[in-house]
């Protein structure tokens, strides 16, 4: 029996491949590189654009894994695939890139129509009989999430709005990060599992299809729509090509592509219906998993791989919330010192002064809503309740902490409320809560359960081994593998 499994996530910061084996239910080794494909010019950063080179981004990850397989000198049975959730990349017939990359962090579908008072976001909520939330996004229904930036289908609207959707070429499609890799291993038009295509902004969880109304609605062409795949199922086999490159066995099955988020709670939860998931990598969630669909307030449902629903306070505070204080601190000292300080060596040190301060952080107020909220997107962070005696690096670290706590605990209780239950067990996951000590203990006293960390590291990764390791057979269900492997 096949006790080894490859896994690719496609990170918008780096790019990992990583071994399990499900026998001893370790993970044999892992590989991280920088994920430098992206081509942005300075000018459209400032924008707010944010433009990769795909085809670069999975040579990165294919000689990534080919590096892993080398070292560890294991025969994967099978490879999984994940990664960033949004963007887009139009492909023609061929399957060969058409344009830019466009990925989830890209806000120009924020941009006002030039002449007009509206974002295109807005246009489209329009268009689709959005309903606009409390928060001021449009959302459609029953699609479980606002529309927000970075989403397939505003990128395309954007296009279309613009003109730069190219309307000369034969059977022009869209596709994402992972399913793109995908793609490219198994020599396949992409395929798209529900995980991943809620984050288009135009699926149905009712119907678990797109919403062909919408689109049509919208001003887009449906067959420029993926096609669609259950999860945890074959998208097809590695070609003879990326066998030989990858240095594994020519043939073995390449799962479907799962979202990041649904696979790291894979990767971390071993009871479901117990258990509130927290996160913090660059962003953060908070989720609870439930059978049913659920109203969802200013929450997101996001469909779990395989069967039921991940309800989730998404993007409201994250490791970027803790970046931007540390960079307050490093551009401080290069205005003032003339010179930067080591930023690992930065963000530990915040912490160590955190935890010399007393919990409540004698009363130092922090508001850390630095890019507003999904409940309120207009929100600016800011520092209350400073004394001359509390007004230091220490005291605002501490207060940060506790106030990301704070929200990631309230988008549970939002979820309880909604109906999907209490839970006895808390969980977390990602660089940014296992390095950091004092958020830990913050969200301990937030929620009133011990934090349990997973065994791992890169747990969105160990989730798409999951994945396929399903795929392939050697677990009945993702419920079962994440019980297996993370209990």
């Amino acid at each position: 029996m096949p006790t080894h499994y490859l896994s690719i996530d496609v990170g918008s910061t780096s790019v990992t491949a990583l071994i399990i084996d499900i026998e001893s239910k370790t993970v044999v080794d892992s590989s991280t590189v920088a994920n430098n494909a992206e081509t942005t010019s300075a000018n459209d950063k400032k924008r707010g654009r944010s433009e990769w080179d795909l085809d670069r981004m999975t040579e990165l990850a294919v000689d990534n894994a080919a590096k892993l397989i080398w070292r560890t000198k294991t025969d994967p049975a099978a490879i999984g695939i994940t990664g960033q959730q949004q963007g887009l990349q139009l492909l023609d017939d061929d399957l060969k890139t058409v344009g830019s990359f466009i990925s989830w962090q890209d806000q120009r579908s924020k941009d006002l129509i030039p002449g007009e008072n509206r974002t295109y976001l807005d246009a489209m909520g329009e268009l689709g009989g959005a309903v606009t939330e409390e928060n001021g996004l449009p959302a459609f229904e029953n699609t479980g999430c606002p529309v927000v930036t970075g989403y397939t289908a505003p990128n395309l609207y954007w296009l279309k709005a613009n003109n730069e959707l190219p309307t000369n070429i034969p059977n022009l499609h869209a596709t994402t990060a992972p399913e793109f890799v995908v793609s490219r291993l198994t020599g396949t038009r992409p395929l798209t599992d529900p995980t991943d295509a809620v984050s288009w902004g135009v699926y149905d969880l009712t119907k678990m299809d797109w919403n062909y109304d919408l689109i049509k609605s919208l001003g887009l062409n449906k067959e420029i729509f993926s096609n669609q795949a259950d999860s945890c199922t074959p998208a097809g086999k590695l070609t003879p090509a990326m066998a030989a490159k990858l240095g594994a066995r020519l043939g073995i099955p390449v799962s479907v592509a799962s979202g990041d988020h649904q696979c790291s709670f894979a990767g971390t939860v071993a009871d479901y219906e117990n258990t509130v998931a927290i996160n913090i990598g660059t962003g953060g969630q908070a989720s609870v998993y439930v059978e049913n669909p659920t109203p969802r307030g200013w929450l997101e449902l996001r469909p779990y791989i395989q069967s039921g629903y991940l309800l989730a306070g998404v993007g409201v505070v994250g490791g970027r919330t803790f970046r931007t204080l540390r960079d307050f601190f490093n551009n401080t000292s290069r205005a003032i010192a003339g010179y930067e300080l080591d930023p690992d060596v930065l963000y530990e040190k915040l912490v160590e002064l955190a935890a010399e301060v007393p919990a409540g952080a004698e009363g130092v107020v922090f508001d850390p809503l630095f890019t507003g909220s999904r409940s309120n997107p207009l929100a600016k962070a800011a520092v209350r309740e400073i004394t001359p005696g509390t007004f230091t690096p220490g005291h605002m670290a501490r207060a940060l902490f506790e106030a990301m706590a704070a929200q990631l605990a309230e988008s549970y209780r939002e979820a309880a409320k909604l109906g999907a239950g209490e839970r006895s067990k808390l969980v977390g996951s990602g660089n940014g809560l296992k390095l950091n000590a004092v958020l830990r203990e913050s969200l301990e006293t937030e929620l009133g359960m011990p934090l349990e960390l997973g065994n791992n590291n890169e747990e969105a990764a160990i989730g798409a081994a999951l994945c396929a390791a399903v795929a392939d057979g050697s677990f009945k269900s993702i419920a079962a593998a994440s019980s297996s492997f993370a209990g």
